[in-house]
């Protein structure tokens, strides 16, 4: 395989879902006892322990309070979301399936590039019934670093599925820009989460598209290259 796909996930491929939402909150709650919402950070695109770790910072923890529980709040949090999970309402955006459905019917392969736990990340699409069209990915359960997370997905992709070829992130944020650029892969960016197409120029993708519902566009973008 020549071509490599690697999708963020929230706000990419799907809107909002509260249960993951939720699930820090709860965590946060149970594990260290402290009430805090995840909005009190710019969290678009990092990964789940690195959004934990700031926010509790954010709120006067310390690393010595913080990384004894990480795991078990991770796990809380992972928890949480597969008992709760049906009782999201997670929205698929605009084009996401008619994309996934060229994009696999010529050949390319597809994986996810997220700072979800990888758990939460597999249950949000199976729940909307998209799956199956990933075939790896690298999650925040990987590593804290979303750069390490591109890197981690294309050695997956060479090494179990013969990807020798030309690797694209796409992803709605500056932080899933500047992985791809660090990871030395090409960066398509989709004003779908809360960037528009301007403010994402400046981080200097390889290519901006509005949103997913121009699947040939993307489609001939990537077999550019």
């Amino acid at each position: 395989m020549n071509r490599l796909v690697l999708f963020d996930v929230d706000r990419t491929l799907i809107g909002k879902s509260q249960c993951h939402h939720d699930a820090f909150t709860y965590a946060f709650k149970k594990v260290y006892n402290v009430n805090v919402d995840i909005r009190i950070i710019n969290y678009g695109g990092m990964t789940d322990p690195d959004i934990a770790i700031r926010v509790l910072k954010k709120i006067g923890m310390d690393e010595d309070q913080i990384f004894p529980s990480l795991n078990h709040c991770m796990e809380t949090i992972v928890d949480y979301f597969q008992k709760n999970v049906k009782r999201d309402n997670i929205p698929i955006l605009p084009g996401v399936k008619e994309l996934l459905e060229l994009l696999s019917q010529n050949g390319i392969l597809l994986g996810l590039i997220t700072g979800n736990l990888e758990p939460i990340a597999w249950g949000k699409l199976k729940s909307i019934q998209i799956a199956h069209y990933f075939k790896l990915g690298g999650f925040g359960s990987d590593n804290i670093n979303r750069t390490e997370l591109v890197k981690i997905a294309v050695k997956n992709a060479t090494k179990n599925f013969n990807f020798n070829g030309t690797a694209f992130v796409i992803g709605d944020t500056p932080r899933d820009i500047k992985a791809g650029l660090e990871a030395d892969v090409k960066t398509i960016a989709v004003a779908t989460g809360t960037y528009s197409t301007a403010e994402l120029k400046k981080f200097n993708p390889d290519f901006v598209f509005k949103d997913l519902k121009d699947g040939k566009s993307i489609f001939k973008a990537i077999n550019g290259f």
